[in-house]
């Protein structure tokens, strides 16, 4: 073996030398591997285009708003010089605050039947009084259901006979904090508030709930009016239809009196309820492009309907038309003399966007969900909330873009202010000097 090692000392670098050029075709990488997997016409290129074009928007005045789960209606009336003459006025269907319920003994006879209607927030200065009008409800209504802030449908849902005792109170002004509307002392209405208090469904069968509207004055305010919704009594600042009754009170000293106690109704979270808006005067508003309104208290929004054409002659059309993905579409408007901060507080906090599902006049809402969470929360950066520095909202359109230029059949989008907040203040967009502008970002996907 010795000997076999000795002849061969050569062979020794030969075989590491063989080795480490077999080592290295093993690990040595073709850098070509990889190259055009994907084909150049197939590279995805992120583009961005100025769509102000694509689209146009105008003043309407709308008489559904959406009002699923408020906590605040509008009740009164308002002439303002820019949006025209608007009454507003609410259904609500009311619950006993409590089913365990039973009359003291001894119950000499009712008192009277009362809406307490708590205001908190007021709209113009007007202080021209305003007579509150109460309407029993006649026909059922369900939380299940979507019904239209439209004066015909309230006057459908409502008996004609107006609930308002003439001798009691009921005018209210803007600086009316709180109001006491007496019903008429009907020992009737009396009996059926207290005829089955032991489940909804048995109550409602006897009282379906009340239409609120004001009567026809030429000027006034408008009254954001709370609900109590979840509490078990009525209390300042809040809404709640109260019964009283005589009973007999016997004091420590043995003395008896009599004397008079109250039971309260509620608008509860789950039952429904609506506003009803009404527009006269407003035909300035029809059309108008030059300058934009947005005013939640008096249903007016700005619709923003896109150009069908112009989006077909920016994608093509038939066979020629380009398959784009839409990753962006932001929609930028220009509050009026966004220079002057000190008109900051009198634009609304933040704006929403709605798509119309069926005509203006009797149509319902739903809000584009982009922007919109179950709990009423916003997630986006571009959310719909002033932007104080830049002075302009910036709102998410991207899935309803997305879809028209897919080629879906899309309804006019409205503008309003948020219906969560509790001054839904007026916006105007000034479309002269800065029109709203849109701008999407895209890729192309090609075949």
């Amino acid at each position: 073996m010795t000997r076999f090692f000795q002849k061969n000392k050569a062979a020794i670098p030969v075989l590491a030398l063989l080795h480490l050029l077999l080592a290295q075709a093993c690990t040595e990488v073709d850098k070509n591997l990889g190259e055009d997997f994907l084909p150049p016409n197939q590279e995805l290129q992120v583009q961005v285009c100025d769509a102000t074009g694509f689209f146009t928007m105008e003043t309407v005045a709308i008489d559904s708003m959406p009002t699923s789960s408020f906590s605040t209606a509008m009740l009164g009336r308002m002439d303002d010089p820019r949006l025209g003459k608007t009454s507003a006025g609410f259904v609500a269907q009311l619950l006993p605050a409590s089913y365990s319920f039973a009359f003291e003994d001894g119950v000499t006879g009712f008192d009277s039947v009362c809406l307490i209607l708590g205001f908190s927030s007021t709209y113009g200065s007007d202080n021209t009084p305003m007579k509150v009008e109460v309407y029993e409800l006649r026909a059922d209504l369900s939380i299940d259901s979507v019904y239209y802030g439209t004066p015909e449908v309230a006057e459908n849902f409502s008996k004609k006979v107006n609930l308002t005792d003439e001798n009691g109170s009921g005018s209210i002004t803007s600086e009316s904090a709180m109001t006491r509307v007496k019903l008429k002392d009907d020992a009737g209405l009396f009996n059926r508030l207290f005829s089955h208090t032991i489940s909804a469904d048995s109550f409602l069968t006897y009282f379906k709930g009340l239409y609120v509207k004001v009567d026809d004055n030429s000027g006034g305010c408008m009254k954001s009016v709370s609900f109590v919704n979840n509490m078990s009594s009525y209390a300042y600042a809040s809404s709640a239809v109260v019964a009283y009754y005589h009973y007999p009170d016997t004091a420590d000293d043995g003395n008896t009196k009599d004397s008079v106690t109250s039971f309260t109704f509620h608008a509860f979270n789950t039952t429904p309820r609506f506003n009803v808006f009404e527009h006269k005067n407003d035909d300035h508003l029809k059309g108008a492009t030059d300058t934009l309104y947005a005013q939640g208290l008096l249903g007016v929004a700005m619709q923003l309907t896109i150009n069908q054409d112009s989006v077909a002659a920016w994608t093509g059309t038939g066979t020629g038309k380009r398959n784009y993905a839409i990753n962006r579409a932001e929609l930028a408007l220009h509050v009026q003399d966004e220079n002057d901060y000190a008109k900051v507080d009198a634009y609304a906090t933040q704006l929403q966007c709605i798509v119309e599902s069926s005509s203006r006049t009797n149509g319902k809402y739903a809000a584009i969900w982009d922007m919109y969470a179950s709990d009423g929360s916003f997630s986006s950066s571009f959310d719909g909330a002033l932007n104080r520095s830049l002075m302009q909202y910036s709102l998410n359109l991207t899935h309803y873009f997305n879809s028209v230029v897919k080629g879906s059949a899309i309804s006019p989008m409205m503008i309003i202010p948020y219906g969560y907040t509790s001054d839904a203040r007026s916006v105007l967009i000034n479309n002269t000097d800065k029109k709203p502008q849109l701008k999407i970002t895209y890729v192309e996907i090609k075949e």
